[in-house]
This record gives structure tokens, C-alpha cells and sequence, in this order.
């Protein structure tokens, strides 16, 4: 893969400055438009000598190797594509809320988890993405909010591919986030997993109190592994172990994520045994109705219905919420700006 400014350790950076006859202050100067201010252009960077800038242009080195491929906007969300330096398409989405900006980060070109509703691992698993290509996604989301006025302020990992199956270069992405650079507060970021126990716990250890938020979507291991493949590997309950030892050592709430599948998983029987299983955790429950794809055959339940479960828990004493949705009119869902653009390919 192409070297970029950004994929740079701070002591490349300062070769990469020195080589050009600069002072070391210059290397601050430039990181402080890539991640403050998110300009992904030498020419930009107002403050630097003219000279040093076209230099800077000259040497061919990119600040960010990946190239905006395409986007879409909506009032309540900007969905982009990006090309990798090897070709390869990845994805992220903005989406505006009342509390701030969210962005919904890749952390692999496809999938390889094979869950029935997803559309990321439709098209096979390709690879892990390395940390300086997440942080990418996060510098061309503000460098598209620079017209607003807007920056990301909080992260999701939920977009395309498993972060815990990618997770050295998660967790070097995650601090990298926190970084004085970039300075996003962990409680705003949230990292969601299929349920890969292991991984689960070391992540409780790493000092990073960050969210959890575990995609269950079924209230017992035979509904799940009709649903998830990677049910097979780990036992519903060393989930909900996995999860009550996260929220001891982070302090920091987990969130189960729930797709509601018509005639699947949406029943007020369901709903009774799921509450059941975690009443009295502390849990709070994600609500999602399925998003239909092509060739699926799972339909969404009725409003009517997701009330109905929604109910169950919360007589239980479960925070429980209904996802609001944004971005369905550009295709919001993981994996299918990618799949249109592979197929235009």
C-alpha cells in the first residue's frame, strides 16, 4: 500500500520534514491542518512557506493516500466511498443528531462473520483495514463537514466488517481518536461486536472506557445460529458473562443491538425471554427493525409489533429504545454504497 503522511510514525514524519531542509516545527504545523482542521491538501496550508508547499506537493507523498469515491447526502446523513491505495472500496457514514455528529467507521473491506441480514460480507472478505486507513474515514468526514462548520464528535465502530476480529488495529485506532490530536472523548465512542468472547474481555483490560454495544439480535442460541454463524463458536450466555465483565471493569454501560426479523425473533414470546436472561443487568437493548436487501427474504415486523416487544422489556425494567433511523434513502446500511460501486465495476 502507498505511504502516506498520514501512515507515518512521528519519527517518519520528521525525516520526511527533514529531508526537505525544514525545521521540525513544520511537522507540527502540518499535522495540525490533517487532524484539527482536516485540509488533505499541502496547498492549503496557509501558514507554511509557499515554497515548502509546493515541495511538499512535489515529493508526490500524499497526507491521506485513500480518494473519495463517491457521496451521497441526505438532511440527516452523508454516506461517502473511499478508495484504498490497493483499489479497494470502503465506506463511512455521517449522520447529524441533536447531540452532535456521529460517523459510523469501517474497519474491514467486507466481512467474515456471514450474518444472514448484513449486506458487508455479501460480497466475501477481502481484509483488515489498518488503523491510519480508519482514521482516514474520520479526516474526510470533517474535511466534507468544513463547509458546515461541523466536526465528528462522536464515533461508532458499526459500519462494515467486525472491529474485534480486526483488533490490534482497532485498538491503535481507538487511542489514536482519544489522542490529544484528535481529542474525541471515549464516552463518545461506541464499539460494536458480533459477540467474539476473547476478544471481548481483553478489550475490558485495555483502559479504554469505551461503549460495547453487542449485536444478540435473538434471545436464545438456536434462533442466533440461525442468524449468525458465529453463534457456533461462542454460547449465548459466554456473551452475557463477557458483557457483565466489561461493564465492571470500564464502568461503562453495554448495549445489546436487536434486529427485529417478521416472524423470526419479534414475538412477545421472544421478547419475555429475552427480558428473562437479562433483567436486572444493567443492559440497555437497541431495537432495530431489518433492513431489507437484495434477494433477502426477512421483512421488518409492523410499528405495531416493535412497540408490543419494546413494552415487554421495559415492564421488565430494561431500557429499551427503538433505533432511529437515518440514511435510508442513500443507502445508508453497511455494505451497500460499496456493492453498487463493485457492481459498476
Amino acid at each position: 500500500m502507498a505511504v502516506d503522511f498520514l501512515s507515518m510514525s512521528s519519527e517518519e514524519r520528521a525525516q520526511f520534514v527533514k529531508a526537505l531542509g525544514q525545521p521540525q516545527f513544520r511537522v507540527k504545523q502540518i499535522e495540525e491542518w490533517l487532524f484539527n482542521r482536516a485540509v488533505l491538501d499541502y496547498s492549503e496550508m496557509t501558514n507554511l512557506p509557499l515554497t515548502l508547499r509546493q515541495q511538499l506537493v512535489d515529493t508526490g507523498v500524499p497526507l491521506v493516500a485513500s480518494s473519495l469515491r463517491a457521496q451521497h447526502s441526505s438532511p440527516t446523513a452523508v454516506k461517502f466511498a473511499l478508495e484504498l491505495s490497493d483499489s479497494q472500496l470502503v465506506e463511512a457514514v455521517v449522520m447529524f443528531y441533536h447531540h452532535g455528529v456521529s460517523l459510523c467507521v469501517s474497519s474491514q473491506v467486507g466481512c467474515k462473520m456471514g450474518c444472514g441480514f448484513c449486506t458487508s460480507g455479501q460480497g466475501g472478505f477481502k481484509r483488515n483495514l489498518t488503523s491510519y486507513e480508519m482514521t482516514a474515514q474520520l479526516l474526510f468526514a470533517n474535511n466534507l463537514l468544513r463547509g458546515r462548520d461541523q466536526k465528528v464528535t462522536h464515533v461508532v465502530m458499526m459500519g462494515m466488517g467486525e472491529p474485534l476480529d480486526n483488533y490490534d488495529e482497532t485498538v491503535t485506532f481507538l487511542r489514536a481518536v482519544i489522542s490529544p490530536q484528535i481529542g474525541i472523548s471515549p464516552r463518545r465512542i461506541t464499539v460494536s461486536t458480533c459477540g467474539l468472547v476473547p476478544q471481548m474481555e481483553r478489550l475490558a483490560l485495555e483502559g479504554l472506557p469505551v461503549t460495547i454495544s453487542v449485536s444478540l439480535h435473538a434471545p436464545n442460541d438456536a434462533i442466533r445460529e440461525q442468524l449468525m454463524p458465529v453463534s457456533k463458536r461462542y454460547a449465548y450466555n459466554q456473551i452475557l458473562e463477557a458483557m457483565h465483565l466489561y461493564q465492571q471493569q470500564t464502568g461503562r454501560r453495554a448495549t445489546i443491538e436487536y434486529t427485529l426479523i417478521k416472524g423470526v425473533n419479534d414475538s412477545e414470546k421472544h421478547a419475555v425471554e429475552l427480558a428473562s436472561k437479562i433483567k436486572g443487568s444493567g443492559f440497555h437493548v437497541n431495537l432495530i427493525p431489518v433492513n431489507p436487501m437484495d434477494g433477502g427474504t426477512w421483512e421488518r415486523p409492523t410499528l405495531q409489533r416493535i412497540r408490543r416487544f419494546q413494552a415487554v422489556l421495559v415492564a421488565a425494567d430494561i431500557n429499551a429504545t427503538i433505533r432511529r433511523e437515518i440514511g435510508a434513502e442513500i443507502s445508508g446500511s453497511c455494505g451497500q454504497l460499496r456493492r453498487s460501486l463493485a457492481d459498476k465495476r
